[in-house]
């Protein structure tokens, strides 16, 4: 049987963040999941690292305390993620959003956020936002990664230092004690974990049911479409002032569908425009009449997107907590087995601080991060 200090489950951002934050403690470590590198909810995303869209509090700290980790990681282990700070836009398009606009900057200013207001100039940073902009806020240092590359990257780096990855295996079997965790594989195969740390999203409760366990985590479905290259410049990640009420929303609504104007370029010149919200179970299915809704929310924001063709859309699953908190911690009654998710649209943006507080747990015996905020239990 293998033993190891902490075998981590789930391979996309999170799980990668998790797994490297464990090897850089020195410990001994492993990754598994059943379906290849970073196939689910990382394969499905934007990218978004941002602040902007937080209101002040702990998800505003967590987000700027990741930023800053992101900036390490590349400066650390080199750029091979297309990580570009090119900030973010957020636009104002009456009186009354230009208000709340203008607050939202001042708080966060407060709390110590590069962030600022412009009633007028805008032009210089995004020259294709709409005649009725009233006013925009500009964050700096909000910035955009591709996902994959970044969960490749990660796992060239790790499986280069040793750590084993072990795909297309699932988890039959856990047995939590109080010294460790028995895993059994679906190859056969046994491991002995000083703990398991469960990087599953929304997928979390299917590899807990089996004990017994769960936490109020359900997948919230969003949709993307993809726009031709063309003449049409998005310079920062550009949003509707509603796309922050849609992101940090923890309505249950199964019959709403929730959109908001969100746009950004890649760096193969394609445009990226979202964004949807909807409670749809496990269904990843496009639906059309969603894409031409935020397709029209994107092209209110930017109205020369309208020319630009749709190459394709997508859909994800985000996994949602019902406070608007991630779910990080040791499971009460399993100790050993310590969950991280909950992040809804936000895990990119909070994967690295994530994989250091998931280490901090395993290798430092702190069981309650930030206090106990995002502990398992709080729901209870």
């Amino acid at each position: 049987m293998m033993r190891i200090d902490a075998l981590v489950v789930g391979s996309g951002i999170i799980g990668s963040f998790v797994a490297l934050a464990l090897h850089e403690r020195g410990l001994r470590v492993m990754v598994v999941d059943r379906g290849g590198l970073a196939p689910g909810t990382s394969r499905s995303s934007d990218g978004n690292l941002l602040c902007s869209d937080k209101s002040p509090g702990l998800m505003l700290e967590l987000s700027d305390r990741s930023l800053k980790a992101w900036t390490r990681f590349a400066e650390r282990y080199g750029n091979h993620c297309e990580f570009d700070p090119k900030g973010s836009t957020v636009v104002a398009r009456s009186a009354a959003e230009a208000e709340g606009l203008a607050e939202l900057v001042r708080a966060q200013q407060v709390e110590g956020i590069n962030c600022r207001f412009l009633d007028a100039g805008w032009a210089e940073i995004e020259p294709h936002l709409g005649p009725d902009t009233v006013a925009v806020g500009h964050w700096p240092d909000d910035a955009q990664v591709q996902p994959m590359l970044a969960c490749y990257q990660i796992a060239r780096q790790l499986q280069a230092a040793g750590v084993p990855y072990r795909f297309y295996q699932a988890i039959e079997e856990l047995e939590p004690g109080d010294t460790g965790v028995t895993v059994q594989l679906s190859d056969g195969g046994r491991i002995s974990a000083g703990h398991v740390c469960l990087c599953t999203g929304v997928w979390t409760n299917e590899v807990l049911a089996p004990l017994g366990l769960s936490v109020p985590v359900e997948p919230r479905k969003g949709h993307i479409a993809v726009l031709e290259r063309g003449d049409v410049q998005v310079n920062s990640k550009i949003a509707d002032f509603g796309y922050q009420a849609a992101a940090e929303s923890t309505e249950v609504d199964e019959t709403a569908v929730q959109t908001a104007a969100i746009i950004e370029a890649t760096r193969s010149g394609t445009i990226l425009c979202g964004s949807s919200r909807e409670f749809a179970g496990f269904d990843m299915s496009v639906n059309m009449d969603t894409v031409q809704r935020l397709l029209a929310d994107c092209v209110g924001v930017v109205p020369d997107l309208a020319r630009l063709r749709v190459i394709r859309a997508y859909a994800g699953l985000r996994p949602f907590s019902r406070d608007g908190h991630p779910i990080i911690g040791p499971l009460p009654g399993a100790e050993r087995l310590i969950v991280a998710t909950g992040h809804e649209g936000a895990g990119h943006g909070l994967a690295a601080i994530t994989g250091e507080l998931v280490a901090a747990c395993v290798a430092d015996g702190d069981t309650h991060p930030c206090g106990g905020q995002l502990h398992p239990e709080r729901f209870a």
